[in-house]
Formats: structure tokens, sequence, C-alpha cells
């Protein structure tokens, strides 16, 4: 019995012995040229998203004199991107065409969350679902690619690092008046200033910053976001509908 138990405690130790070292994670691939243009810059970073489509962030927005840090986590299904925010004790939630907003403070008892739909068909309701504020648009790369799809032009673009990352960084000007429909907060204008933007990206074709400026409009404000662990999976779920307060409902309550 003690032959079989030590022949046995040999046998484990020669497999472990066998056993091939654990395989290093592949290194990160080098830096490609940066794109010559808008096509090619907007087509490499749906790419890289596309291959983990779902970060978290930190985005510092200034409003004025007034700076705020934002944080949250964004998904994108299909061409729509879903995102959570967390800002002075309120939270946001953007699911494709719908937004659910939590204030400290209900506007309903038992209710903490106020339900807006851009995609439904009373006009009142895409009018309040079409109202997002600029803060919860600053970290949506899927409207910044539209943005700088149909609007953008390259500047300037280099390799540099963005702390120890290396990253493709792209010089960016936007013209509002190309879509203004993508642009609501500069509606104001009968001829809106050009929009200076900046893009970095890593090896892997994913933002690792995305800044833009709209000092030169009414709404006077500018953002910087920073994204992390892209691929991570995050969960961002509607508020359950107990707790929801319909948009036009709450109008009509308060007698607007």
């Amino acid at each position: 019995m003690r032959k079989s138990v030590l022949t046995i405690a040999a046998a484990a130790l020669a497999l472990t012995a066998c056993d091939p070292a654990p395989v290093p994670p592949p290194a990160p691939p080098a830096l490609a040229p940066p794109a010559t243009d808008i096509a090619g810059l907007v087509g490499t970073t749906r790419a890289g998203i596309g291959h983990g489509p779902s970060a978290g962030y930190t985005t510092t927005a200034v409003f004025g004199p007034t700076t705020q840090q934002l944080t949250g986590s964004l998904r994108f299904d299909g061409g729509e991107t879903s995102l959570s925010m967390v800002y002075d004790g309120g939270e946001t939630r953007v699911l494709g065409k719908r937004t659910f907003t939590r204030t400290p403070q209900e506007a309903v008892p038992g209710k903490p969350w106020v339900g807006t739909d851009a995609g439904s068909a009373d006009p009142v309701a895409q009018a309040l679902g079409a109202g997002v504020p600029l803060a919860v648009k600053l970290p949506d790369l899927g409207r910044a690619l539209a943005e700088i799809e149909r609007t953008g032009r390259i500047v300037s673009a280099g390799q540099t690092k963005l702390g120890d990352v290396p990253v493709n960084h792209y010089r960016l000007e936007l013209d509002p008046a190309k879509a203004p429909e993508l642009f609501p907060e500069l509606a104001q204008q009968p001829s809106p200033a050009k929009v200076p933007a900046q893009l970095w990206l890593d090896a892997a074709a994913r933002p690792v910053r995305f800044a833009v400026d709209f000092s030169a409009g009414p709404a006077a404000a500018k953002g910087t976001t920073d994204y992390r662990d892209w691929g991570k999976p995050v969960d961002i779920p509607a508020p359950p509908a107990d707790q929801v307060v319909d948009g036009v409902e709450l109008l009509k309550k308060l007698g607007r």
C-alpha cells in the first residue's frame, strides 16, 4: 500500500514538472500609423471599440466657472450607446433613445426616476427626450463619432504617450453648420463657430481620451473624458418600472 501511494505521488510530481509554464498575455500591438482622413479615423475607431464594446469612464466637465467630475460606464449595442452617469447625488441612465434621471429630491413620492423617450410618437415626449443635458452627452462616443464623421476634419495627427500608454493623437475641428441637428446646444447661433476636439486612440484603436470644447457657444462648456477597462462587462439596467414617472405625465401634474 505504501509503495502504491509513493508511486502515485511520484507520478503526480512528474506530471507537474512536465506542465508547461503559464503563457504570458500577448504584448499590446504596436501603434499603426495615424489615419489620414475622417473616414479612416472613424472606421478604425469603430472597429477598435467593436472588439470589446464596453468601458468605464471619468469626465471632467467645465460649465463656465463650474467644474464637475462625472463617472460612469458605457456600452455599445449595435449602433446605439447605453451609458450610466453619477453626479452630485444624482444619476442618469441612457438606453438607446430612453433616458432615466434620478435626482436627490423625488419629483413624485415613491418614484425617484423620471423617464423620457425621444423615440416616442408623442411630440412632447420627443422634445423632452431630445433635451438630454450636455453633461450626459460629453462621454457618449457614439454621438462623438457621428459628429466627427459628418462634420469633422483632421487638423493634425501624431504619435505620443498619454501617461505610459502609446497613442495616436488627433486634433479635430467640427463644423456644426454641416449637421445642425447633431448640435442642439448650438441651435441659438445662426452661424455657430467651429468646435475643436481631440481624440487619443491606443494601439488597439480604442479611445483612451476624448475632449471637446463648446466654449464659443451659448453652453460655454467643455469636457474631457478618460476611458478605461475596455471589454469589461458593464450592467446598465432600466430602473424598475414602478419607480419611474413618465416625463410627459410629470409635466401634466405640474400644470405645464
